[in-house]
């Protein structure tokens, strides 16, 4: 009876098994020590992401390499791998618990506090449709660079047959993303349904605020909103903060349950990542071509911007240099400047919300063994544009990003299988943070042009 207790109830019959949590918590004591010390948020990621496979190589190690079946007869293996895929599991758990507040918050927030001063009918439909067009192009990017190299094909992470998707009809798809019932969505996690919801009632609270007899209960709202946005940020950084814990768990954890060929996974997808990069940045440059605007002048008075967005992995932080930079090199007027550069920090990130989600959305259905169609591109590339709009101002956009992606195409309880790609997060951030404030930049040019409001004397000088 002891024993039962121990080994099924606690998972913690071995002496091996204690151990291997006493140097867990030593390396949670190490990564909490970082933090006090005011080590930077990326620094203590790699720091994860090293130790993390170190614990899982050294583990491995232990147990001869064992094989799948062979690990399941391997007692405190085992109860390690158990903890291990524990401990990742909260992390997600919450990630995943944040996801629909956000959305809906963030969607509504963005609409009720548009400038007054802004039409909207132009400046912001002009610069929403670049913005999303560009992500729409970078998530087309990402499942295409996805697709042609067979991003998670030839690995095994779970066990299952390739599985051929029901079709559905074009009316049936549109259908389905009228919300009937939004309790019943937001259960079913339908991120497309929620985000027309958002979209309507931050619409409509607008248009009540323009009415004399609405304005001060509209104000009430509008900081209910407010109050409720920020709480929701002081909740989503609280989360993203453990993410470095969560990390050595997640790394041990895929190291423990499918050994090293997991580790093909990490090296294609970090080149995949670059590759999306260059690849965005023709497509800005044919964006602008399309305009009149020479690129190459573009790419010389935005590389400073770039590089110092490549560096910092912030758009945020890149956008006083942003903005100065539209302004005062490139001619774009300050009204759509600050404008567009501010929605393209926290809207239709081209990297953390375009190609990136689309990438994690092929390689989950390739390890699910599930096939890839028409159909399903189509929803991918929908959902990253959509789900775009819900991830504004978040702390670990791209992780929430991918989050969403995984829910809106039915994969959400798949998540897990990201653990790897999301512990190399800091490696392709960098070129995630160059996408979007590229995207930014041009779109903000293209609106410019279109609204006549860019000088193109200064453009060309």
């Amino acid at each position: 009876m002891d024993y039962a207790f121990f080994s099924q109830f606690l998972q913690l019959s071995s002496p091996k098994t204690l151990i291997i949590l006493i140097v867990l918590v030593g390396i949670f004591f190490v990564i909490k020590k970082m933090y006090d010390r005011q080590i930077s948020f990326s620094l203590r990621m790699l720091f994860a992401l090293f130790v993390g496979l170190s614990l899982g190589f050294v583990l491995q190690y232990l147990a001869d390499y064992p094989s799948a079946t062979a690990a399941k007869e391997i007692v405190w293996y085992a109860e390690a791998k158990h903890w291990f895929a524990f401990f990742s599991a909260v992390f997600v758990s919450f990630i995943k618990m944040l996801v629909i507040p956000l959305i809906f918050v963030c969607i509504v927030k963005v609409i009720i506090e548009i400038d007054k001063n802004i039409k909207i009918s132009s400046l912001l439909g002009v610069s929403l449709f670049w913005i999303l067009f560009s992500t729409a192009l970078a998530a087309i990017v990402g499942l295409g660079l996805a697709v042609m190299f067979d991003l998670g094909e030839n690995i095994a992470l779970s066990e299952g047959t390739r599985q051929i998707r029901e079709i559905t009809t074009l009316t049936s798809i549109l259908q389905n993303l009228i919300p009937s019932n939004i309790i019943n969505v937001m259960s079913k996690e339908n991120i497309i349904a929620i985000v027309i919801f958002a979209f309507l009632v931050g619409i409509c609270a607008k248009n009540v605020s323009k009415k004399e007899e609405y304005q001060k209960p509209f104000e009430s709202f509008k900081n209910l909103v407010k109050t409720f946005y920020a709480i929701m940020m002081q909740m989503t950084g609280a989360v993203i903060h453990f993410m470095p814990y969560a990390v050595v768990c997640m790394m041990a954890n895929v190291l423990l349950s499918n050994g090293f060929e997991a580790i093909k996974i990490v090296g294609v997808f970090i080149l995949l990542t670059y590759a999306a990069m260059f690849v965005m940045f023709g497509v800005h440059f044919m964006l602008l071509l399309s305009q009149g605007l020479n690129p190459l002048v573009y790419f010389k008075k935005a590389f400073p911007v770039l590089l110092f967005a490549f560096s910092s992995r912030s758009s945020v932080a890149t956008l006083p240099l942003n903005i100065s930079t539209l302004q005062e090199k490139f001619g774009v007027s300050s009204a759509v400047a600050n404008f567009v550069a501010s929605i393209g920090t926290t809207t239709g990130l081209n990297g953390c919300a375009g190609y990136f989600p689309a990438m994690a959305a092929v390689l989950v259905a390739n390890l699910l063994g599930v096939q890839i169609d028409f159909s399903f591109g189509l929803m991918i590339v929908l959902v990253a544009v959509l789900g775009s709009l819900g991830i504004a101002g978040v702390p670990g956009s791209a992780t929430m990003a991918a989050s969403i992606m995984l829910a809106g195409i039915g994969f959400g309880e798949n998540f897990m299988l990201l653990s790897l790609v999301l512990a190399v997060d800091p490696i392709v951030d960098m070129a995630r943070t160059a996408s979007n404030v590229s995207g930014a930049m041009t779109s903000a040019l293209c609106t410019a042009k279109n609204l006549k409001t860019l000088d193109k004397t200064l453009y060309n000088q």
